[in-house]
């Protein structure tokens, strides 16, 4: 049985993997035919502040209800100039034997003049113990060069483009990837509307994180007007070890009102005067719209750590609601079981609930 002390602990580790990065990407918009997150985000990498357009389809697509307008920052309260959009995100999680705890309450702003983009988020760490949080943080602050229509060079602190990413950073092929460290980077991105390519070099820590340096590679293909296939490549050095993954993930539209999202991973760590471990990973997630802005959610994942050793495969699965009822805000449940060599940290066996709320 575990200990209060040991519950916390791995209670503080969750909430640091889900508050990693903002909430808010919906990587099946790839069923309507739109292939990169930067589409309704500034972000290259999906999530955080919505551009204009961002906003209006999440009435027109997303939502169950919406008025015109009702999408806007603070519903069309404040308007803000044509080269300001400003966004953030709150969001609360309760497990099967925890309450409501702050996963992330921040506020982001991204700024254009002319090729140029500066972004940054400001908000309040998560804190197991704390409902409004403890401390100051800046999760996400870069500056991005706009060099062509379609290239692009941003340095700051951000994730580097791996995978896909559809919000959640607990997952098998996230958690196990330490993907919720972390970094300062420099990034170059190409966008089309078929073909995307990133090439990150890690170049800094950010605080608590034991990354060192590293990059990252990810190619990804747009084909048959709602499917996208990527496959990316890490290299990091971190304290006392270094990593190596690759991955291959996709998202699939299935006909106008399904999809299915996928990752596997294959990863080799490498311990200072040790052995190599070698490391597998999955995860999959099948979304079927049932009303407009309604999805039931299949989930599932699988790891297996240190292929060379005696062991076995190890699993979790699921199902889970995901609604989006008017623009700015999101409900989620999940009941997921999973065994003892589960990646994903403890909290998440049994039932889960989100709350995000996006002004």
């Amino acid at each position: 049985m575990r200990t209060r002390a040991s519950r916390r602990l791995a209670l503080a580790t969750l909430l640091a993997a889900l508050a990693a990065v903002p909430a808010g990407a919906f990587p099946g918009s790839v069923r309507w035919g739109y292939a990169n997150c930067v589409t309704c985000h500034h972000n290259i990498g999906g999530g955080g502040v919505l551009t204009p357009y961002g906003r209006q389809l999440s009435r027109e697509l997303l939502s169950t209800w919406g008025r015109e307008k009702e999408a806007e920052f603070a519903w069309g309260a404040t308007g803000t100039p044509s080269w300001l959009s400003l966004g953030g995100d709150l969001s609360y999680m309760a497990t099967s034997e925890h309450p409501f705890r702050l996963v992330q309450a921040d506020l982001e702003a991204a700024a254009r003049y002319g090729r140029l983009l500066a972004l940054a988020s400001i908000g309040r760490e998560a804190d197991d113990a704390d409902p409004m949080g403890d401390g100051w943080v800046s999760r996400r602050h870069y500056l991005q060069a706009d060099l062509t229509r379609s290239i692009s060079l941003r340095a700051g602190r951000f994730l580097p483009v791996y995978g896909v990413w559809n919000g959640d950073a607990s997952v098998a092929t996230r958690a196990g990837l330490g993907w919720q460290q972390d970094s300062y980077n420099v990034e170059a991105d190409w966008v089309t509307g078929r073909w995307s390519a990133a090439v990150a070099a890690i170049v800094a820590d950010a605080e608590g994180s034991e990354i060192q340096h590293g990059f990252t590679a990810n190619a990804g293909v747009f084909f048959a007007n709602q499917k996208k296939l990527w496959l990316s490549y890490l290299s990091r050095r971190e304290t006392g070890l270094d990593r190596q993954a690759l991955g291959l993930s996709a998202v699939i539209g299935i006909g106008s009102h399904a999809y299915l999202l996928t990752q596997g991973d294959y990863q080799t760590l490498r311990s200072d005067g040790g052995p190599t471990r070698r490391d597998l990973y999955g995860n999959a997630c099948l979304a079927r719209e049932t009303v407009k802005g309604l999805y039931v959610l299949l989930i599932g994942e699988v790891a297996r750590q240190g292929l060379d050793e005696p062991g076995r495969l190890s699993h979790s699965e699921g199902v889970g609601l995901r609604w989006f009822p008017r623009p700015h805000f999101e409900l989620q449940v999940r009941w997921r079981r999973q065994d003892r060599q589960a990646v994903s940290p403890a909290e998440m066996d049994g039932f889960t609930a989100f709350v995000h709320f996006y002004p």
